[in-house]
């Protein structure tokens, strides 16, 4: 008797056991911070958390933002509103900051500078990538002070053993190892990361590539590595965006424009010129222009973004790039954004100023050209960007919000040239705003 009692109490109290439709109403009765300690408790309860309440529009776009050392994102509308928070558990370090976001993925740097894919509508699902102090260049990156958590109290960095790695450069200058705290690894040592799609149902990923060390770096990890595999790259080169397309990974260089495709060659990747630096004229000329016409000064910032064509399409790659036009007191007055195709065999840039009935996203995430049939929320031929603010309404924070790192979202007319500001952020430090385009898993 005492033994079958035994049974039906432990019955009673296997609260993971309910079912699915009874946690997620329960979830939807809990609110404020409760919510957050309700998901913390196990997978299932995580898993309700997440599908309760509202759930993302498949035919909107959304705007995902992390607070850093949150364990939840938020999904907000293109105009600020918190439509959906996703409820990422509790376990080891906590996401800092997103440094990428495709096919359902975010890709995240944590407190100690790990990265790692999230899918935050599947239990949180994270899976860990090679740590930051793997490289194939042994002492590239070193962890110092290590306390009894494992977390590091400062990272050495040594570029001279890196370029000699990947180069053979025996006459530059000898240096010591940079020692970099390790709040300022995880704020600047990762730039952005791609993500190739697995084809295989057991695996996440096929490969993921990043840019890092200010943008002089790039290293490739596929599903199972345990190191960070460095590519070779000529020493004064910086790079200021990667995407995965057509079965490549493509690199944008800051300032020229060059553009590479880097192709599996057995075990490696081995980079292909696709345009050479022919970007820098039609920019100058912009500047000129707005220097002589309007006597205002322009401000070449040279942000540059790739984005692969529309679904369907059968166009080539693209390329966004922002001219900021400064006002005379050197205050933000307006952006310019200019769109370019690429003829691969010619290789060659076309400027475009019709994208037709298609919109343009850039900004950390993966830079796409969706259609605006698919996503009626969209004005056709416009892009949609993210940027960190420089505006003067920025300079002077609120008590609670000092350290914040403050991001614009805005929208183009390619027609017009006109960006308008559609809604600002606040968010934590490290906390960049990415745009979210729902896949099909995420669209429940």
């Amino acid at each position: 008797m005492a033994a079958a009692a035994d049974g039906i109490a432990a019955a009673v109290v296997d609260w993971s056991d309910l079912l699915p439709v009874i946690l997620e109403d329960i979830s939807q009765r809990v609110h404020g911070d409760d919510r957050a300690v309700f998901a913390a408790v196990c997978k299932s309860w995580r898993r309700a958390a997440s599908t309760a309440g509202p759930r993302l529009n498949r035919h909107s776009l959304h705007l995902v933002a992390l607070c850093s050392g949150a364990n939840t994102v938020d999904f907000s509308s293109r105009h600020g509103d918190v439509v959906k928070t996703a409820y990422l558990g509790s376990g080891g370090a906590r996401p800092h900051r997103i440094i990428g976001c495709s096919h359902g993925w975010l890709v995240v740097v944590d407190e100690v500078c790990g990265v790692s894919l999230i899918e935050p509508f599947t239990d949180g699902a994270q899976v860990p990538l090679p740590p930051v102090t793997s490289f194939d260049c042994e002492y590239f990156v070193t962890a110092v002070g290590v306390d009894g958590d494992g977390i590091p109290e400062y990272f050495a960095v040594d570029n001279h053993a890196y370029h000699y790695h990947l180069q053979g450069l025996r006459k530059i200058e000898w240096k010591p190892p940079k020692l970099v705290p390790v709040q300022s690894m995880r704020d600047e040592f990762f730039q952005k990361a791609a993500i190739a799609p697995s084809s295989h149902r057991k695996e996440s990923y096929a490969a993921v590539m990043v840019i890092h060390s200010g943008g002089s770096g790039l290293a490739v990890a596929r599903s199972g590595d345990e190191h960070w595999t460095s590519l070779p790259t000529p020493a004064l080169t910086r790079y200021a965006d990667v995407i995965w397309h057509n079965g490549a990974f493509y690199t944008l260089t800051r300032g020229d424009g060059a553009v590479e495709a880097w192709e599996p060659d057995g075990r490696a990747l081995k980079p292909r010129l696709v345009t050479g630096p022919v970007m820098r004229w039609e920019f100058k000329r912009l500047v000129e222009f707005h220097n002589d016409t309007f006597h205002q000064p322009a401000f070449y910032e040279g942000a540059r973004y790739l984005a692969k064509p529309a679904d369907g399409s059968g166009g080539g790659l693209l390329l966004v790039s922002t001219v900021d036009i400064l006002d005379d007191s050197n205050a933000l007055r307006t952006r310019r954004f200019k769109v370019f195709d690429v003829d691969e065999d010619k290789g060659e840039w076309r400027a475009r100023d019709d994208v037709g009935d298609a919109a343009v996203l850039v900004g950390i995430n993966h830079g796409e050209c969706v259609s605006t049939r698919e996503y009626p929320c969209l004005k056709p031929n416009c892009v949609y960007y993210v940027v960190k603010s420089f505006a003067a309404d920025f300079e002077e924070a609120d008590e609670e919000e000092k350290g914040c790192s403050r991001y614009e979202s805005g929208v183009c007319d390619l027609k017009t040239g006109v960006a308008s500001r559609m809604s600002v952020f606040r968010r934590a430090a490290g906390g960049h705003p990415v745009w979210f385009v729902p896949s099909p898993a995420s669209r429940r």
